[in-house]
């Protein structure tokens, strides 16, 4: 005969498994924080208590057997009044970067000004080409990202820019 927390946890080992095979079909990943909502709120309150991380733990543990990516974001979305309302949702909660404006565009508009013939223009210098792109843009984007970028822009444009600032 099987113990009261034997079958327990083989419920909830099904509950696991049950959750990460609806996943699968639709997702190649498994949010934990999603998952632990939803497990947490199928088992009974008799059932014994679970700490948050070996919740987490045995998630990716199954997640893993069945070749799906784990998002470890507990924590990460701000607690509201509604969680049932939020557990219809299909994705986790991530923070998209804010995009800037098109700084690839900007700097193909700049170096633009820089392909009328070499004797009547002065090059401008990679230091002063990322001052204008920011002033412009407003990119928050690294010196070392836009002087990559700028570089690639020039040499399919066929500008030449000077290295001094």
């Amino acid at each position: 005969m099987l113990e009261p927390r034997d079958i327990a946890a083989r419920r909830l080992s099904m509950v696991i498994e049950q959750y990460v095979e609806a996943r699968k079909r639709r997702y190649d990943f498994v949010s934990t924080d999603q998952a632990a909502r939803v497990i947490r709120k199928i088992l009974k309150p008799a059932d014994p208590p679970l700490s948050d991380r070996k919740l987490d733990d045995m998630v990716a543990a199954v997640a893993v057997k069945n070749g799906l990516a784990i998002i470890f974001d507990r924590g990460v979305r701000a607690p509201t009044d509604d969680a049932a309302a939020d557990l219809s949702r299909k994705e986790p909660a991530m923070r998209t970067p804010r995009e800037t404006p098109d700084v690839a565009g900007a700097v193909d508009a700049i170096l633009a000004t820089q392909t009328a013939p070499v004797s009547q223009i002065t090059p401008l210098s990679m230091s002063a080409l990322i001052s204008l792109l920011r002033e412009r843009t407003g990119t928050t984007r690294s010196d070392a990202d836009l002087e990559g970028l700028i570089a690639k822009k020039a040499a399919v444009l066929d500008v030449h820019l000077s290295r001094n600032g």
